[in-house]
């Protein structure tokens, strides 16, 4: 049995277990380490006060978000509004750290074995859920086999074939087929481990906020649709106790109201400040704008199974008709860059190759008029939030000039997932985010035709080749390959045109000036565990 040390980046992290797999003969396994498991700079914050004499003060933090949750079952959610609960209150076997690291969150260590087809992890023996139950390795076996029922998770688990319970804190997942992302799939918060007790106890009322049993750092304690939900310190963690005693998080949809609640401290963290507000931010010494490169993509979407959008000329004239760097200057303010391609320009596989179309109204309608529509049509989209329906009016302008006629209809969150779910829509707005840092993470629940609706296919996307350039990718064990492969599907993305992909924005986040212990996440999933007030 050969060991290695867990690569640092989570892409890098692919390559080296895939080529450790690719060497191995017969039953040879391979043994990896974890990293240990991340205390998100607890110890360390609580030895700077102590070391420069500051006092602990304020731990009850107050969030503002655009959006709220949708249901506190994590396999019932692939949103990242949610994702931020699901961080706080259960734990997933693998994690990707502030840096970007893949490392180990239940999992102390994983074993890659029969020739790649197997992943043997070796959970903690102290992790514990809030109520003092022990995480097992049937807990595991029942969370995942729980996800392979939903609709919204069941991509998370494609690959899995059967999982073996070897003993109370150890657990085999047997995969269909060698699978390059599944070590990174782990991390997914769809994948956070239920109490089996617990979520059988349940039954169909489990994500109900008296219902739910993590082994997180928090507990929630209340939940009020669209207004806000509560999140207490878990006393009994098995990690390292966090700072931070309590977490709300308030929806606040509006996003220059976000910013008035900070600047006027009412919230100590704007998790997503809206880029027309950051200017203001920086100008208040009071509040500290915290700003990187994001791994989303903003897009627009088009349902390809309406007759209307079913033909690629008219997708390819849409996004001829769109003049990118007008979001860019108007909705972002600066705060981003065009997006070439259908991949964030952060994970690795994406390539600069592939062009996004140039603005040219001449050529799109004649293509308009190739495909029937000389014209035009009347159509919808279907938007969220403030910054989105900004970018439909704009959108709708631009549409214009090429005859089509835009309806802008713009819902909560939740209910604007439900109407795309159910594949009704026409055009729509949405971003996507890839915290894994895996090119898979960003196109087989997006473009599989598998995939269709709530896992992530909202532009009801059906092509052979598609399916096969992602499917080729998943079992592909040389890196190099491999990334040649999405390479081609961004080629073949680009000639179908299913979405106008818009921009990879900067992630923004406002947060108090004195507010101390609180870091970006490279993926954005920020943990607010530690965040707390000195004297």
């Amino acid at each position: 049995m050969r060991k290695t040390s867990m690569t640092k980046v989570a892409a890098a992290a692919m390559a080296a277990a895939m080529m450790l797999t690719a060497c191995g003969g017969g039953n040879a396994a391979t043994a990896t380490t974890a990293a240990p498991a991340a205390d998100n700079g607890a110890a360390a914050t609580q030895t700077e006060a102590a070391s420069t004499g500051a006092t602990i003060t304020d731990t009850d933090i107050v969030v503002a978000m655009g959006a709220d949750i949708v249901t506190m079952d994590p396999a019932n959610q692939n949103d990242t509004t949610s994702s931020v609960l699901m961080n706080h209150v259960y734990n997933t076997l693998m994690e990707v750290n502030d840096d970007g690291e893949l490392v180990g969150d239940l999992a102390e260590s994983y074993e890659i074995v029969d020739d790649g087809k197997a992943y043997i992890f070796h959970l903690y023996e102290n992790a514990c859920f809030s109520d003092g139950t022990p995480v097992t390795a049937e807990d595991v076996k029942f969370t995942y086999e729980r996800a392979m029922e939903s609709a919204k998770t069941k991509s998370d688990v494609e690959a899995v074939e059967s999982i073996e319970v070897i003993d109370e804190h150890t657990v085999k997942m047997n995969l269909k087929m060698v699978y390059a992302p599944f070590i990174t799939k782990t991390t997914d918060t769809g994948l956070c481990i239920l109490s089996k007790a617990a979520t059988e106890a349940a039954g169909e009322a489990y994500g109900d906020v008296d219902t739910v049993l993590g082994s997180g750092a928090f507990i929630p304690t209340e939940w009020v649709p669209n207004d806000h939900y509560t999140l207490v310190r878990n006393e009994n963690y098995w990690k390292e106790t966090p700072i931070a005693t309590s977490i709300e998080v308030r929806v606040i949809p509006e996003g220059s109201a976000r910013t008035i609640a900070l600047e006027a401290g009412e919230v100590d963290i704007v998790w997503n400040v809206d880029a027309i507000d950051c200017v203001n931010v920086e100008a208040n010494p009071d509040v500290l704008l915290l700003s990187q490169p994001s791994a989303s993509i903003e897009y627009m979407g088009m349902n390809t199974s309406k007759e209307k959008f079913s033909d690629v000329r008219v997708r390819q004239a849409i996004n001829m008709a769109i003049d990118q760097q007008v979001f860019i200057d108007t909705i972002v303010e600066g705060r981003g860059t065009p997006a070439n391609s259908y991949i964030n320009s952060m994970i690795p596989g994406w390539t600069d190759e592939v062009t996004a179309y140039e603005y040219d109204l001449e050529k799109a309608k004649a293509l308009m008029a190739e495909a029937g529509y000389p014209d035009g049509f009347d159509c919808s989209i279907y938007v969220n939030g403030d910054n989105r329906t900004r970018s439909a009016t704009i959108v709708q302008a631009q549409l214009a000039e090429i005859g089509i006629n835009v309806e802008i209809s713009t819902y909560e969150w939740g209910a604007l997932l439900e109407i795309l779910t159910k594949g009704d829509h026409e055009l729509f707005f949405l971003g996507w985010s890839n915290s894994s840092f895996d090119a898979d993470g960003s196109t087989f629940a997006l473009f599989h035709s598998s995939n269709f609706g709530a896992t992530g296919n909202r532009a009801w996307l059906d092509d052979e080749q598609v399916d096969s350039l992602i499917e080729a990718a998943q079992v592909e064990v040389d890196h190099e390959k491999r990334m040649d492969l999405y390479k081609q599907l961004q080629f073949r993305l680009k000639e179908l045109a299913p979405w106008v992909p818009m921009y990879y924005k900067d992630d923004n986040v406002g947060v108090r000036a004195d507010l101390k212990g609180f870091r970006l996440h490279k993926g954005a999933t920020h943990w607010i565990g530690n965040a707390h007030y000195e004297e």
